[in-house]
């Protein structure tokens, strides 16, 4: 009996054995790689109908369709291939398993993952856990969807070729992004483009970033600080760089490299200003983090950067994080990520602390369908705390366009208040002015109407515990010099009494009398304001 199995087993190779048609499969792959589908669709099936069992063949008809976006039929061709029950045919198992999971069929890939991991778990990928995570939390999160409905930004600012990265300054009133743009005579790079908001409330044509900052090679990820003083964005191969992708800064329309603290001869890139100008965060693979490419940020001080330190393993994996942003309220922090929990390739997330002293606490998810098993990164949202932008290439006017929407409740930030809003826009040492503090006539008892303007203040002290500011009092020209100095500093006085009482801020006073007009305007000149310290 056992004779007759083996001349069973070799007898059709002796006298059946098929010649394998290799020009007919060579012609096919060189269709395949020149896009012409169809055709190397056509003769694929021509080879297989004579030869069904020839493994190259059936190869290539699953890569072509997947890349008709036929999934199904793509991993019936890989599974004429590879048996789930054979533990030589491991890894095109988690091949199967990888091509459900990249495109979304998260139950298949689930199967596949662990009919893998039974045949062998031990030669599989690190990362095939991390999947199979993934998969059960998709599975369950695709039946509690968030409200999302993008819209597109329009013909003023997305065109035929991609658009992505966006950048919005505080006020909200320009708005910045990278474009792959083409000119007669080079190859295609990137520059910025840039549009303002009209006073109806719409964006403007965009144009070319003006200046120093655009040039004939490559430019991308554009921050502004709060401020609009400073630019940070990444540029890649250049003369005076560190490595192959560097930060560099504009300041008064003057462009250089951020300097070997935040560079190495690594790879860094994505940087953003902490909306109190205190920090730059940052990616980079540099040695000393979690994984590939982790999140960073450098204080800044006076004297320049100090070296960077990594945001830890609340935020970062032994994969590849991404596309850092602050939210103004400077206590919301999204990222991207395809190491945390989430849908499969890079995922949106959302941090949060509850003062500036704090570390970032826990990442969460952002949900579907804001994710899905594509790409998602690069997600701003604007001074309200509400209104959300990314770049995504499901539809539009051209390959990747950006579309704006408005985040969920539970992931919104905080929207920013007038004064708040002045705050962080003013630069370093300015006079804040408390426009909606008050006192009667030659008095220095606060009217009602004072609280609320310092309650906001009080709520900012809050949020940012180490911040030290000395409040001021001035007064205008009418009467005595004197007097004016002494109730200026009976007025400076009630408004710090009134805040030591409700912050544990550093705080001090002062008052200035008659001595600092703004103009010629005596009720400008009759103030009480502050000056932030660092």
């Amino acid at each position: 009996m056992r004779t007759l199995v083996l001349i069973l087993f070799i007898f059709p190779e002796i006298s059946f054995a098929q010649t394998k048609d290799y020009k007919t499969y060579d012609k096919a792959v060189a269709y395949f790689h020149e896009g012409k589908v169809e055709k190397a669709k056509k003769l694929t099936e021509k080879i297989l109908a004579k030869n069904s069992d020839w493994t190259k063949p059936n190869l290539l008809m699953a890569s072509i369709y997947a890349s008709l976006g036929d999934i199904e039929e793509s991993a019936r061709y890989l599974l004429y291939v590879y048996d789930e029950n054979s533990p030589n045919d491991v890894m095109g198992i988690e091949q199967v398993a990888k091509l459900y999971y990249s495109n979304g069929y998260y139950e298949n890939a689930l199967y596949y993952f662990k009919a893998a991991q039974t045949l062998n778990a031990d030669v599989l990928a690190i990362k095939t856990t991390l999947f199979i995570e993934n998969c059960i939390f998709a599975m369950q999160e695709i039946h509690n969807p968030v409200e999302f409905n993008p819209e597109n930004l329009g013909e003023n600012i997305n065109t035929e070729m991609e658009e992505y990265l966006p950048a919005l300054s505080i006020d909200g009133k320009a708005f910045v992004f990278t474009k792959r743009v083409t000119e007669k005579g080079y190859a295609p790079q990137e520059d910025f483009y840039i549009s303002t908001l009209s006073e109806e409330g719409n964006w403007q044509k965009a144009k070319a970033y003006a200046g120093a900052i655009n040039t004939l090679r490559n430019e991308g990820a554009f921050s502004f600080s709060a401020d609009k003083e400073i630019v940070v964005y990444t540029a890649c191969n250049r003369d005076d760089g560190q490595g192959r992708c560097d930060l560099y800064l504009m300041l008064n329309n003057t462009t250089y490299n951020a300097g070997k603290t935040i560079n190495t001869k690594h790879w860094e890139s994505q940087g953003c200003f902490s909306p109190d100008g205190k920090y730059l965060y940052f990616v980079s693979n540099r040695p000393g983090g979690y994984g590939g490419k982790d999140i960073w940020r450098s204080q800044i001080t006076q004297k320049g950067f100090l070296p960077a330190e990594n945001l830890g393993d609340s935020i970062n994996t032994q994969y590849d994080e991404m596309s850092p942003f602050i939210h103004p309220d400077n206590l919301t922090f999204y990222f991207a990520s395809d190491g945390q929990t989430g849908f499969g390739d890079y995922d949106l997330f959302v941090s949060r602390r509850s003062n500036t002293s704090q570390h970032w606490g826990l990442p969460k998810n952002m949900g579907y369908p804001i994710n899905t098993h594509n790409t998602e990164n690069s997600l701003i949202v604007a001074s309200d705390g509400k209104t959300a932008y990314y770049a995504s290439d499901v539809s539009g006017f051209g390959k990747e366009d950006i579309f704006q929407f408005e985040l969920p409740e539970n992931l919104q930030a905080e929207p920013l208040a007038a004064l708040e809003m002045e705050i962080i826009t003013q630069k370093s040492g300015e006079e804040v002015v408390l426009k909606n503090v008050s006192f009667a006539s030659n008095s220095y008892a606060l009217e009602q109407s004072s609280f609320a303007e310092l309650d906001k203040l009080i709520a900012y002290l809050k949020k940012n515990p180490k911040l030290h500011i000395e409040i001021q009092g001035h007064t205008d020209d009418v009467g005595n010099e004197m007097d004016n100095q002494i109730l200026s500093e009976q007025r400076a006085k009630v408004v710090f009494e009134y805040l030591t009482a409700k912050v544990n801020n550093k705080l001090t006073y002062k008052g200035f009398g008659e001595s600092q007009p703004l103009g010629k305007n005596r009720k400008e000149n009759r103030r009480t304001s502050f000056v932030i310290f660092d």
